[in-house]
Formats: C-alpha cells, sequence, structure tokens
C-alpha cells in the first residue's frame, strides 16, 4: 500500500449512505488519522474472494470487524471493474474504504476495532 491522502476519499464518503462512512467523515473532522494508505486498483473478484475468505476466518479473539456483509454484498453485486482498498489508521480502529478506481464511490467500509478486555 502506498501512502495516500484522506482527503481524496472524501467525494466519496458524503456521497454514500454506509453508517461506518458517516462515522469516518465524522472522525475526521475531529481528529487526524495516524496514517493512510491506498491499493492499486485491483479486481473487484479479487476483493471479493479476498475479503469473503478473511470473514469466513472470523477475528482476533482481540479484534472486531464490523461491514463485512454491507462489503460483500456490494463486490458480489458487481464483480466487475476494479476497486481500491484505502487503509484509514486511527489509534483505536482502522477504516479499510472500497472505493472506485476514480475514487469518487464508495463501495464499502470495514472498521476493525481492538477491544478492551471484557467487551
Amino acid at each position: 500500500m502506498a501512502t495516500a491522502s484522506v482527503h481524496v476519499l472524501e467525494a466519496a464518503l458524503h456521497g454514500s449512505v454506509d453508517p461506518l462512512a458517516s462515522e469516518l467523515v465524522a472522525r475526521l473532522r475531529q481528529q487526524a488519522p495516524i496514517r493512510a494508505r491506498a491499493t492499486r486498483p485491483y479486481s473487484r473478484r479479487a476483493a471479493y474472494e479476498l475479503y469473503q475468505r478473511k470473514a469466513a476466518q472470523g477475528d482476533q479473539p482481540w479484534v472486531r470487524t464490523d461491514g463485512y456483509p454491507r462489503v460483500l454484498a456490494t463486490l458480489r453485486a458487481t464483480v466487475d471493474g476494479e476497486v481500491i482498498a484505502h487503509g484509514v489508521t486511527f489509534a483505536d480502529a482502522v477504516y479499510l474504504v472500497f472505493t472506485d478506481p476514480t475514487r469518487q464511490l464508495c463501495l464499502g467500509v470495514l472498521r476493525k476495532r481492538r477491544l478492551v478486555r471484557g467487551t
């Protein structure tokens, strides 16, 4: 993943109905991420297969990932074309934002959170 600016995601995030996209927009208004990175465009089919496997494997006991159903449904609906995955890292969570190659359309968001003992 190459370093990326979160500003290139703003249009896609604002146009999304995904609740995790709205949450990420609010977080970006309050604090800057520690790191933002992006992949090169790759096929939606490959993205679907990769994240379907990750969802099936499940999380580690200390991590919870939210958003798989919405992301997988979107990627499965149209497996033709390409996708870019953007990792936006905060101290307590990582958001993985999937966009079209132009970064104008948010295809979905995953949120990985480190759990505190007892949650």
